[in-house]
C-alpha cells in the first residue's frame, strides 16, 4: 500500500474492497490498490478544472457526483456558474446552537462572543427561570430526560422560530469548538448547499483525550442543519434528512476536547442508555492516537 493510508480527502482509515479499487467508507472516493494516495488532492485538485459535476476521474482514481463534492469542498472549492470555483471567505449568518447545563453559562457565554456568531439558541438542562445570556443569545430551560434529540430538537425549533426554516444551525457541545478554518468557511458552504438544495451538512470532529489527538477521525457528527431538520435518537443522535439532502462539509472540522475519564465514563452512561450505545469500538479509537497510515480494508 502507499506510504499514506489513511484516505487523502476525507484523512479516514476504512476502505471497502471493490476489487481492483478500493473505496474510502466515508467520501468515497475511489482508487486503485498502487495509486500514491499523498499526491492525490493535487492531482483532483488540477483536474477540477473544467470538470463538469456528474463525475470526475483520473489515472488510478475515480469520483462519483457525490464524492466529487465531497473533495472539491476538501479543496475549497464550489459548483457555480457552470464550474467548480475556488471560494473565498464570507459573511455568514449561522446560528449557534448550544445544549448544555446552567452553570456552563460562562463557557456558553465565550462559544458565541468568542468566534463572532450573530445569534444563539441555548437549551440548559433543568427546570425554573432561564439566565440572561448576552445580546443576540436566548436561553432557555428544558430536562434533557435522557433524550439529548429532544433537546437539540428544541434548539432546532427555537432556531426556526426566530430566524425562519431556511437559516442554518452550528449544533457544539460545551467541549467543542469551530476550528478557525470551519469559521473561515461556514458562509460560502451554507450558500452553496443552499444553491443545490442541501439541509445538512456533515462535519469532521478532531477529538482531542487529554490533549493529544486520538484515532477517531473524521468522526462526522451532522451538526450543520438547516433550522427545519429535526434529530432521531436518544444518543448518538442523527438528522432526518434524505440522504440526497446531504453532503460532508470537509472544508474544516470540530475541535473535541475531553479527558480519558471522560472517554470511559461517557461509554458507561451512554450504554445505559441504550444498549449498545456505549461503542466499545468508538472507546476504544479514542484511547489510541492517530496516525495517519493506519488503515481497515473492509
Amino acid at each position: 500500500m502507499p506510504e499514506i493510508a489513511r484516505c487523502p480527502i476525507c484523512r479516514n482509515a476504512g476502505w471497502h474492497d471493490r476489487s481492483a479499487f478500493l473505496a474510502c467508507t466515508h467520501c468515497e472516493l475511489e482508487v486503485s490498490r498502487d495509486h500514491p494516495l499523498d499526491a492525490m488532492p493535487g492531482q483532483i485538485e488540477d483536474a477540477l478544472d473544467g470538470a463538469g459535476r456528474d463525475a470526475l476521474s483520473g489515472p488510478g482514481w475515480r469520483l462519483s457526483a457525490v464524492a466529487l463534492r465531497n473533495a472539491a469542498w476538501r479543496l475549497g472549492r464550489s459548483w457555480r456558474a457552470g464550474g467548480w470555483r475556488r471560494e473565498a471567505p464570507v459573511a455568514h449568518a449561522v446560528v449557534l446552537g448550544v445544549i448544555g447545563r446552567p452553570q456552563e453559562m460562562p463557557v456558553i457565554e465565550t462559544m458565541m462572543t468568542g468566534p463572532g456568531f450573530p445569534r444563539a439558541i441555548v437549551v440548559l438542562d433543568g427546570d425554573g427561570e432561564a439566565p440572561q445570556g448576552p445580546a443576540g443569545m436566548r436561553v432557555s430551560m428544558r430536562p434533557l430526560a435522557g433524550d439529548f434529540a429532544a433537546q437539540r430538537n428544541q434548539v432546532q425549533s427555537l432556531a426556526q422560530r426566530r430566524c425562519g426554516a431556511r437559516c442554518w444551525v452550528l449544533q457544539l457541545d460545551t467541549d467543542e469548538r469551530p476550528t478557525p478554518e470551519l469559521l473561515g468557511r461556514l458562509g460560502w458552504m451554507i450558500q452553496a448547499a443552499d444553491r443545490e438544495g442541501l439541509r445538512s451538512i456533515g462535519l469532521p470532529r478532531i477529538n482531542l483525550v487529554d490533549g493529544a489527538r486520538s484515532a477517531l477521525f473524521p468522526d462526522i457528527q451532522y451538526r450543520l442543519n438547516r433550522a427545519d431538520v429535526r434529530f432521531d435518537g436518544i444518543v448518538h443522535e442523527r438528522p432526518v434528512v434524505a440522504f440526497a439532502e446531504t453532503t460532508l462539509g470537509l472544508a474544516g472540522a470540530i475541535e473535541h476536547r475531553l479527558s480519558r475519564e471522560r472517554v470511559l465514563e461517557r461509554s458507561r452512561s451512554y450504554e445505559t442508555m441504550r444498549a449498545g450505545a456505549g461503542r466499545p469500538s468508538d472507546e476504544w479509537a479514542l484511547l489510541r492516537p492517530f496516525d495517519p497510515a493506519s488503515m481497515a480494508v473492509r
